[in-house]
């Protein structure tokens, strides 16, 4: 599409032959990680380390400036503490060793507080560590994707 929108302004990439408009096959282009702005080299698992304020999990946002949910990793110990600002939940992190970015988390538990205005954001916190499969952290955001690489939890430091 954007081909057929260059060729009708002129601008079209040409044949260095005979000047004329070159059809582009829109699979032949490729867009390199690094072109598109995201660093494609392997980032330490020790970069995970710290406490990390939670964005989103599943749909959930927390609010901006909400400093109540978070997600702490203990890269050395190989623990991980969460909160979505009432209960406390806990276990160990698995790296599963199948990627770089391979990422699980086992044998959580979770206190048992009622806690009605963090209801929904605890659920879908449990939910988004229970079904991690991967990792990325990229311009000082880290992600947890399912194994279908959907984005289940967003954080920042």
């Amino acid at each position: 599409m954007l081909l057929g929108a260059m060729a009708s302004c002129g601008n079209a990439p040409k044949n260095n032959e005979n000047n004329e408009a070159i059809d582009l096959d829109s699979s032949a282009v490729t867009v390199s990680e690094e072109t598109a702005g995201v660093d494609a080299r392997p980032v330490p698992f020790e970069a995970l380390d710290g406490k990390w304020m939670i964005k989103s999990a599943k749909s959930v946002a927390v609010a901006e400036g909400d400093t109540s949910a978070y997600v702490i990793l203990n890269v050395a110990e190989k623990t991980i503490n969460a909160t979505a600002g009432c209960n406390s939940i806990f276990g160990a992190i698995n790296r599963n060793g199948r990627a770089a970015n391979s990422l699980a988390f086992e044998n959580m538990g979770a206190t048992k507080m009622m806690c009605p205005d963090k209801d929904s954001l605890e659920m879908a916190l449990i939910d988004a560590l229970n079904n991690t499969r991967s990792f990325t952290l990229s311009n000082g955001e880290l992600t947890f994707s399912n194994e279908k690489d959907e984005v289940v939890l967003k954080a920042a430091k």
